[in-house]
């Protein structure tokens, strides 16, 4: 009778232990590009996974949210989840807004289409602003995805951007948003 007992609870546990291997299975990528590391944030409500180039500097942290710096410090990437607190907002509400203040602060607009950011509608702007002697390009894509408004951003001097897009491009393909519920 023992060995019974012992063999369904061996398989009660076995069984309940296979979703969460699954779960861990479809959490990590699938494929990382080489050169490139996997990296995921988990902070009270944001579950955010990215890869990003192996010799940038990743300065993330609980206070600062997703911050990855490139190897040479003149550009950074952000990526930021606010919480909406059940406010109701569109997207588009949002980034007029946002685009106001930069305007205000001297920016200057190229572009801002619709686009996806972890297959979320998004919207990707590119745009300019001045930071102190220098001027800056910035490529930024604000979604809303459950009940937060994510931004993620990089910027480098105007004259450096180029040698940086493809990677970043590579960087916002690769991310991943989980709601929680």
């Amino acid at each position: 009778m023992k060995k019974y007992i012992f063999l369904g609870l061996t398989i009660i546990v076995f069984f309940n232990f296979i979703p969460t291997l699954h779960t861990q299975e479809i959490s990590q990528p699938q494929e990382i590009p080489e050169g490139y590391i996997f990296y995921q944030y988990q902070y009270a409500f944001l579950d955010i996974s990215l890869f990003y180039p192996e010799d940038w500097i990743n300065y993330s942290s609980q206070e600062l949210g997703i911050l990855i710096d490139t190897p040479d410090s003149k550009g950074s990437i952000m990526l930021l989840g606010t919480p909406l607190f059940g406010e109701e907002y569109t997207l588009e509400k949002l980034w007029a807004e946002n685009m106001e203040n930069l305007k205000l602060a001297g920016a200057t607009f190229q572009e801002s289409v619709p686009d996806t950011l972890s297959g979320y509608s998004a919207i990707k702007s590119l745009y300019t602003i001045k930071i102190g002697e220098d001027i800056h390009q910035y490529i930024c894509y604000s979604a809303i995805i459950g009940d937060l408004f994510y931004t993620f951003s990089f910027h480098a001097p105007v004259n450096d951007f180029e040698k940086y897009r493809e990677k970043v491009l590579t960087v916002v393909r690769s991310v991943s948003i989980k709601t929680r519920e």
